[in-house]
């Protein structure tokens, strides 16, 4: 049913329980995993002038968590992880069309709350316009 599974990560409780579902999801398919962490453009964080310096302890933080998640996969699961500067929303919509997913899993709530609340949230977004079947995860409550 399920081929490729793009799962988007924060390290938020809920994008947690995202994780764990996509690797049931994937080990019952025999899928394969993008696994997915966007970061706001540095500029948008500060427009600082030392865009260079910030940005790559950005990448560091974003390259930490990653490797952090891709540790929590079985070892034989093929997952190719990407770290995308720019809006989250639209990097997983870009990505699961360019990685041709069929699924995209993810968290209720992340860490982006207060942009959630103004701009409509990431899950939202992403459940109204992905052009494969989405899955928002909720929390353990």
């Amino acid at each position: 049913m399920f081929r490729k599974i793009l799962v988007a990560v924060d390290g938020s409780p809920t994008s947690n329980e995202a994780m764990t579902t996509a690797i049931d999801l994937a080990q019952r398919y025999n899928a394969s995993i993008c696994l997915v962490h966007a970061f706001p453009h540095v500029s948008d964080l500060l427009g600082t002038p030392q865009y260079e310096n910030l940005l790559e302890a950005r990448s560091a933080i974003g390259t930490q968590l990653l490797e952090a998640a891709r540790k929590q996969f079985p070892a034989t699961m093929l997952v190719e992880p990407q770290l995308v500067e720019g809006p989250a929303a639209p990097a997983i919509l870009r990505i699961s069309v360019e990685e041709n997913c069929d699924l995209i899993v993810l968290g209720s709530r992340g860490y982006g709350q207060l942009a959630g609340m103004l701009l409509g949230s990431v899950s939202s977004v992403v459940a109204h316009r992905a052009q494969c079947a989405v899955l928002i995860v909720h929390g353990k409550r």
